[in-house]
């Protein structure tokens, strides 16, 4: 399967918002202690605490989720050119192909230790912190190009 795509300013604001909400477990962790916040806030003196930090958290979380992460990927999107250049991708048995006029990237399907699809972009994760981003509008079979990442890659990850 190949495919060439551009990316968006939109996909890479995309990109970096469904990276920087985190997983499941994250999300699970930070409601955990949200409540043990509101919770000391009921049954303690430390009300402003426990009400103020909950609340807090979930500003803070909110704001680096939908004003900070986009106003710093539009700015890496006008700042690196390379994202802007057209991509081929080439998928096969063995991996993953990208290319553009920047350079080349070729992954073998166990250089990909995770991925996550949301927004309408795929995050195929190289590291914790470095995925490549393809976007869903192109991909002709969107189905076929999930199933092949779980069958070499694992589950979508959440």
């Amino acid at each position: 399967m190949t495919t060439s795509y551009k990316l968006t300013e939109s996909d890479v604001v995309n990109a970096m918002q469904l990276h920087g909400k985190g997983s499941n477990n994250t999300l699970f962790i930070l409601i955990i202690i949200g409540i043990v916040l509101v919770l000391t806030g009921i049954f303690t003196e430390y009300r402003g605490l426990g009400f103020g930090g909950a609340i807090g958290g979930i500003i803070g979380y909110f704001s680096v989720l939908f004003l900070l992460i986009p106003f710093k990927a539009k700015k890496h999107y006008r700042q690196h050119k390379a994202l802007r250049n057209e991509i081929t991708m080439l998928l096969s048995e063995q991996g993953i192909n990208f290319k553009s006029e920047s350079g080349e990237s070729k992954l073998q399907w166990s250089d990909v230790h995770k991925w996550k699809h949301g927004k309408g972009v795929y995050l195929l994760y190289i590291t914790s912190n470095m995925f490549h981003m393809v976007p869903s509008r192109a991909l002709s079979n969107e189905k076929d190009f999930s199933k092949l990442l779980s069958k070499h890659i694992g589950p979508k990850k959440t």
